[in-house]
């Protein structure tokens, strides 16, 4: 049975076959270090069972509070390696980022998305995330860049009566 737990810092060792998929945004080994010391208990890991635990994906998010906005929470990087792709790990990484953001009292979770992988957007809007907008040339590929959409996901909350 998968397991998901939150990433430690040796995880990051063994997260190269699911960082350089084709699908998968390269980021630094920087990039990784901060977003667990900056954001802890953002970040989860889903290992396949067996005695190796072999990463079966990541996510990793972060808590944003800025001055005359409302609170929300990004999925900085979410990937699932190819083999365990179409098994719910993905929505499962996903939830478990809603709920916690949820917690941390998000108004929203937002992520951004290759215009061109279309089984992330039929992924994301069956989780109920939305279209918010469109980044033209957003990731620097060469020779031709490609644009990004964003994607929302607002938090439900009950009115209150003041």
């Amino acid at each position: 049975m998968t397991s998901f737990r939150e990433l430690r810092f040796d995880d990051l060792l063994k997260i190269n076959s699911l960082v350089f998929d084709a699908l998968t945004e390269v980021y630094s080994l920087t990039f990784f270090v901060k977003h667990l010391l900056q954001f802890p208990g953002l970040s989860q890991i889903a290992e396949a069972p067996g005695p190796d635990g072999r990463p079966m994906g990541y996510i990793f998010g972060q808590y944003q509070v800025k001055r005359h906005q409302e609170p929300y929470a990004h999925v900085a990087a979410l990937t699932v390696s190819p083999e365990y792709r179409r098994l719910g790990v993905a929505t499962a990484l996903m939830d478990y980022f809603f709920v916690v953001s949820d917690l941390k009292g998000a108004s929203y979770v937002s992520l951004f998305m290759r215009t061109s992988n279309q089984a992330a957007y039929q992924l994301y809007t069956s989780m109920g995330y939305a279209h918010r907008k469109t980044f033209q040339d957003y990731y620097p590929d060469v020779p031709k860049p490609e644009s990004a959409y964003e994607l929302r996901k607002y938090v439900l909350r009950p009115m209150e009566v003041q």
